[in-house]
Parts: structure tokens; sequence; C-alpha cells
């Protein structure tokens, strides 16, 4: 006869069993360890908590409680143990089960007799499992695997499963296409048409180290991928290697096209800069030995030629603006005080004063920056006078630009730094402002232009920067 629940001994191997199920249990709603233990007086002795949710009481509630409680009908536990004792175990076993509440719940028992040291049986072990929980779960699960999958096949790039011995057990659709038949095939057959394994394979050193490689390879039909490998761990703990591949061949010959363009324009600024400009420069020196009556006509041919001198100049620094990777060896902290005293004397007929200090973290372009809005301030606004200030503003550090000049429209504030912008009776190439605005902002910096009282014009550049005692 069973003990009833206020009679329960609980010898040294239930106590020593119950220990060891205690301290491996996980949460595991798809049962992969015992959930359910019963002694040989019919006593539950171990319940987890995936017993717990099915059968709605506590943990504490079921251990100690007579296993009959939690059957719809008792005869079932007898025909149940009968054949569990006389097999040594049983599987996949239907039983209808009774909840605290009094619902009934359809369940599956795996279960096996368990024995002491000397062979005596003390009970019987096992997994009780929710027959709707685990359609729904299964369901599930079904429904977010074809969820992925359609993803995976969809995707423009290839992604492919291996095992430890190379074979690719599983290709998406891409993967598929490109390459019809890859079935009982090692991947670098299918990848490389070899007969035997790469010297150094990134999916082997990846099962090895359990660490992620990126790298680039060409494959057998010309294309070169971009290949990113994971280590994988499906849901029984099985190692795999995740390969996802994205094809770059276009990527690296637009490269290698722009590599090469980069290449010729700058033989061509060089030919420019050079040749051309220094013969400009001959062309304008000879002119302004020539004596002549017709001054008018000598000092359009001395403009026309200064003009292409100044644009053959811009152009230089434009190259410089857009093309020049920021090199950290070239940028340093500058004293903006010691940036301006080397300009001011390439203008001795402007005042120019420097108010404030300020340190920028630039490179040596910034002072195109400033000879770019000194000289604008001079052509176009007829500037006598300039007065720079430097402060700090938070963490940025704001050079103002001010000028006594004609000042700037409103109606062209928003043009200025547009490129090949231009107004008034000495227009130049409209590259200058447009250079400054594009080294600024490759610095971190940004300009923009107000009115100044009474007349003129404000250029306010800002430099910014994480730390403000780096520049300020």
């Amino acid at each position: 006869m069973e003990a009833s629940k206020n009679t329960i001994k609980k010898n040294k191997n239930d106590i020593k069993y119950i220990d060891y199920l205690q301290n491996t249990e996980p949460y595991n709603p798809v049962y992969a360890y015992p959930n359910l233990s019963v002694n040989r007086d019919g006593i539950i002795v171990y319940a987890d908590r995936n017993v717990s949710r099915i059968l709605g009481y506590t943990k504490s509630e079921l251990i100690g409680m007579e296993a009959t409680n939690i059957y719809v009908n008792t005869i079932d536990r007898e025909i149940l143990l009968k054949e569990l004792y006389t097999k040594g175990s049983i599987q996949d076993y239907s039983v209808t089960l009774k909840r605290k509440d009094g619902k009934v719940v359809h369940c599956q028992l795996e279960m096996s007799i368990f024995k002491d040291s000397y062979g005596k049986v003390l009970g019987h072990t096992g997994i009780l499992k929710d027959i709707k929980f685990e359609k729904d779960l299964r369901l599930k699960i079904e429904k977010e695997n074809q969820r992925l999958f359609h993803v995976l096949e969809q995707l423009p790039v290839y992604v492919c499963l291996y095992d430890k011995r190379r074979n690719i057990i599983y290709a998406n659709k891409y993967l598929r296409n490109r390459f019809q038949k890859f079935k009982n095939k090692k991947c670098y057959q299918i990848f490389y048409g070899k007969n035997e394994s790469c010297e150094k394979c990134p999916v082997m050193d990846v099962f090895t180290s359990n660490s992620p490689m990126i790298y680039e390879k060409t494959q057998i039909d010309g294309r070169t991928y971009q290949i990113y490998d994971y280590p994988f761990l499906d849901i029984d703990g099985d190692k795999y290697v995740l390969e996802l591949g994205i094809d770059i061949s276009d990527k690296l010959i637009a490269e290698n096209n722009l590599r090469s363009a980069n290449e010729t324009l700058d033989i061509i600024n060089k030919v420019l800069r050079h040749d051309i400009l220094n013969d400009l420069t001959v062309a304008l020196n000879y002119c302004d030995l020539i004596k002549t009556e017709d001054q008018t006509t000598k000092n359009i041919v001395m403009q026309t030629i200064s003009k292409c001198v100044d644009l053959i100049e811009k152009t230089g620094e434009l190259e410089k603006a857009f093309n020049k990777k920021i090199n950290s060896n070239d940028v340093k902290l500058f004293d903006i005080n010691v940036k301006i005293a080397e300009l001011v004397k390439h203008y001795p007929e402007i005042n120019i004063n420097t108010l404030g200090g300020c340190k920028i973290l630039v490179d040596e372009s910034i002072t195109t920056v400033f000879d770019n809005i000194i000289r604008n301030a001079k052509m176009h606004g007829k500037a006598n006078n300039i007065n720079i200030t430097l402060k700090k503003e938070g963490n940025n550090c704001e050079v103002w630009i001010s000028d006594d000049g004609i000042g700037i429209p409103d109606e062209y504030k928003d043009k200025i730094f547009n490129e090949g912008f231009s107004q008034g009776p000495n227009r130049g190439s409209g590259l200058g402002l447009y250079i400054s605005k594009k080294i600024l902002e490759r610095q971190g910096g940004n300009i923009k232009v107000i009115d100044n009282k009474p007349r003129g014009s404000i250029f306010i550049l800002t430099f910014m920067s994480e730390d403000a005692n780096e520049i300020c």
C-alpha cells in the first residue's frame, strides 16, 4: 500500500537522487532532462518547473504527494506500473492526468526504474510531457524555422552550413542556383575546383578556435567574395560553421577604376599646376613688361591670365579637399594666431586684428580656408579692416572673421558655398568658399556667414572636438 503524505520517509537514496536532479535542473521547455521521480512507495520525490506548470501545483506541493492524486483513474497508474516494472522502461506512454484545478491534461511519459548500488529498485524516474504544449511548441518552432529559411532563401548572398568534414549540409537558393551540383562534395571542390583541401582552411580554423573569421577569396567562377565564417551550435550541441558570402567583384572593379581615374587626374593636375602654371606666370610677367598706349587691352589680358593662374591654384586646393585622406601624422594642434600671422604679410593693404586665442586640431590645409575668406573680403567685399575673434563655445572653438566691406546680400548667403557660384564685377571661379567648406567638413567643422553691424560680413568657423581641453 502506498504511504500517506503524513508518513513519508525519505531514505538516503531518495535524498541523494533528489540533490543530483536539483543541482542539474534547467528550465527546459523541451524536456531534455528527467523532470519527475517517484519512489517505490508511490511518493513523488522530485518534480521540476515543467511538471509544476503541467499539473498546476507548486514544486513544494508536488514533492511528498502521493502519485495517485494526479491520475484521473487510479487503475491507469496500476497498468503503467505493471508494464514499467516488467520492461524496466517505457517510451511515449500516453496517460491522462488531473491538474490541481481539476482540469484534465493529456500527457506522455518516458520512464525508467532506478536502483541503488546493490541492485534494489528504489522507484522510477523520467520525463512527463504535455502533449498539447509540445504540439503547440513544435508548430511554433516550425513556423519560426519557415520564416528564417524564407529570409535565407531571399538573400542576395550565399549562405551555407558546414559540418566538421567540410560537407555543406545546407545551402540557400543563391548558392544552389550558382552551383547546381554540390551534394556529396567538399567545400574546396565546389568553390575552388580542387581535389585537396586548402593549405590554410578558414572553416577548419573556426572549428578549432571557435572564433569568427572574415576574409576575401576569388572562387572558381572568377567572382570575389567577402566571406564571414561563424561558429554555430545547434539545439543538440553539435558544432557547425555558418558561412555568409557577399559578391564584391563589381565593387573591386569600381575601386580599381576609381583608383586609375584618380591617378590620371593626379597626373593632369600636376601638369596644370607645374608646367602650364609656370608658362602662365612667365606670360604674365612678360605682359607686365610690355609698353603700350592701349593700357585697357593690356589690363584685360593680364586679368585673364591672372584668372587662369587663380583657377589652376584653386584646382589643386580642390583636389586636396576631396581626395586627400586625413593622415593622423598630418593632424596637429595649431595655434590660429600663428597661422593668421603668416597670412597677414600677403595682405599689407588690409588692417587685420586678432582677438583672443584658440588652438585647433587640424592639418595644414586649414591655411587655405583663412586665405580664401580674407582674399574674398578684399576682392569682392572691398574691406579695409578685418577682425578675427577666437573664442571657446562649449566643446567647440569658434573663429569669427568680421570685415567692414560691402557685405553679402541675403539672397546670396545660401549660395556662396555652392560649387561655381560667383557674383559681382570681380567674379572669379566660384571655388574658393566651396573649397573652404569642404576642407572644414573633412576635418569635422562647419562654416556659415551672417551680417556684420553696421556693415560687412562675418564668417563663423566652428571646429568640433570630443574633448574641450583639446582645442581651446
